[in-house]
């Protein structure tokens, strides 16, 4: 089980080719990790394979989970792991 820090999340986006999608990354508290959840239910690049995502409420499916210490990490690196995560789908 994470727990994660109540203080520091970040919403990400991805806007290119029409498309208005977005994602949140919420970090793990006291540790330099930072988890991508996305909720297909409401937009329409779905889930391949959901069965290897788990889903939390409230936040959507559990779709990455990436080392990167707090102060380093920007929105723009959030917009393009999220798009990386898309583009496989």
């Amino acid at each position: 089980m994470m727990l994660f820090d109540e203080n520091l999340h970040m919403h990400v986006g991805y806007y290119e080719d029409g498309h208005d999608i977005e994602g949140i990354f919420l970090k793990v508290y006291e540790k330099d990790i930072w988890c991508l959840f996305y909720n297909d239910e409401i937009y329409k690049i779905k889930i391949s394979n959901k069965s290897v995502y788990p889903f939390i409420n409230n936040f959507g499916h559990l779709v990455g989970i990436h080392h990167i210490s707090a102060p380093d990490f920007t929105e723009e690196q959030g917009n393009q792991l999220l798009k990386k995560f898309l583009e496989s789908q």
